[in-house]
């Protein structure tokens, strides 16, 4: 049944009495047709074109028109195990973006009760997961990303590649030394730039060329890089053309590395320094136990020790036994030479030392031995001079065992003589090197002391 457009509103009065109709009356269904027909194109209507006003003042969310908070924070509520919002885009675009125009307003904020506030994943290899970038052209306090973890963690990354990083940070300045800045900079202990001397903790370019795969400083009593394994590297370093680990302390240890059944600090470089250890108050490198040099070892200062000797594999039986040599020792900086020289027809030789050996030595002393039989006339005719000395008194063709001894005089040694006697200093007075071979407990051993005073640092 058709229905007829109304061509007069209805009015409905709550009187008793209403006016007589100035047309002929329509049927109920015909007015009711006609009601619901123009509640629905109004409807419509309405969807179809939404306007500013549909979203304001914390209205719902409406899609496909300007929404406009006002004063309120427009919504989006939903009560479901699903996703609240689903925004896909299948071209090159970005599917959600937001930004802020004011100095201190934030683009995007999310928070969760019990599950992440934020949470990115992609497919990609690639490619981020989450990407933060920093588009200042100016030096500031800002940065690409920020985690602040109040009474946790900072930021958490694991990664369970064998060929990846947890974490990878890259400084692409080209510059060297101190100023070359960091791929990761560390403050703890709530230090500030302030609390820093950058020339005090950061090299200059005369000792290192090139920047830092790590900078980890603690402004207080904690540690800037602290490494624990149980059984693997407790710190691992690795330089391609520089240190593979640098650590310095003003008061304390420069690296300190433990590990209950492997190595505590390792340490390896292609063409630089594989560890590397300053202090200046204490040992640069400290080892509690035996030390082993595997190659060549440099002392650029003096050597001092308790005993020396040579260790090599038994000659008469390698496979089984070692033996050992004592080094020879003196009082004196002193260098030993010797040889063997066959007398001329006079009974005489004059034994040609080289041309640096006077420039080396100092207050020579002079051993001849006759060989074959007795030379009770043998003697030094000649001392030392220009370079040689003449032994004479002798058989014709008779062989003499010689010896030479000299005291060094080199610049360093001249500058670096070795005390024969010295006074403990007032921290060491009442303790021993080795106290356990005076009868004494080993609780009184210098080094026990010093290693107990290190403890503190190395369990913390």
């Amino acid at each position: 049944m058709a229905v007829e457009p109304l061509t007069e509103p209805i009015v409905v009065s709550d009187t008793a009495t209403q006016a007589e109709p100035t047309e002929p009356a329509r049927s109920r269904r015909s007015i009711l047709g006609a009601g619901l027909a123009g509640l629905a194109g109004l409807v419509l209507g309405s969807l179809g074109r939404p306007t500013q006003a549909d979203a304001a003042s914390g209205g719902s969310l409406v899609m496909g028109a300007a929404n406009s908070a006002g004063t309120s924070s427009t919504s989006l509520t939903t009560d479901s195990t699903g996703t609240a919002l689903l925004v896909t885009q299948t071209g090159t675009g970005t599917a959600l973006r937001g930004s802020a125009t004011a100095v201190d307003g934030i683009a995007g904020f999310f928070t969760s009760a019990n599950g992440p506030g934020v949470s990115g994943v992609t497919a990609n290899k690639d490619k981020y997961a989450v990407y933060g970038g920093n588009n200042a052209t100016t030096t500031g306090s800002g940065a690409a990303m920020r985690a602040a973890g109040e009474q946790n963690h900072g930021l958490v990354a694991s990664t369970a590649s064998a060929s990846a990083y947890a974490i990878k940070a890259t400084n692409t300045n080209a510059g060297t030394g101190g100023s070359a800045g960091a791929g990761i900079r560390v403050l703890a202990g709530g230090g500030t730039d302030a609390d820093i001397d950058g020339l005090g903790i950061y090299p200059g370019a005369g000792e290192f060329c090139g920047s830092f795969g790590v900078i980890a400083v603690a402004t207080g009593s904690g540690m800037g890089v602290y490494g624990t394994s149980d059984s693997g590297y407790g710190v691992y370093g690795r330089s391609g053309s520089n240190t593979g680990v640098y650590g310095r302390s003003v008061e304390s240890i420069g690296v300190c590395g433990t590990s209950d059944s492997n190595t505590g600090v390792y340490g390896s470089s292609d063409s630089g320094v594989g560890v590397y250890g300053s202090s200046d108050s204490d040992y640069g490198v400290y080892s509690h136990g035996d030390a082993v040099v595997n190659g060549a070892l440099d002392v650029l200062g003096t050597l001092s020790k308790g005993g020396g000797s040579f260790k090599i594999d038994h000659p008469l039986d390698p496979a089984n036994k070692f033996l050992y040599h004592s080094f020879v020792e003196s009082p004196d900086m002193k260098n030993v030479y010797d040889g063997v020289v066959t007398l001329d027809a006079k009974g005489e030789a004059t034994i040609t030392l080289p041309d640096w050996f006077e420039a080396l030595n100092r207050d020579f002393r002079y051993q001849l031995t006759a060989m074959g039989q007795a030379a009770p006339d043998l003697h030094v005719k000649r001392e030392l001079a220009e370079g040689a000395f003449s032994i004479a008194g002798g058989t014709p063709g008779q062989r003499i065992s010689w010896q030479l001894t000299g005291i060094r005089q080199d610049a360093w040694a001249n500058a670096n003589r070795i005390p024969v006697e010295k006074e403990k200093p007032t921290g060491e007075r009442g303790l021993y090197l080795h106290p356990t071979v005076h009868g004494q407990p080993a609780a009184k051993g210098i080094e026990q002391v010093r290693n107990a005073a290190m403890r503190p640092h190395a369990s913390k």
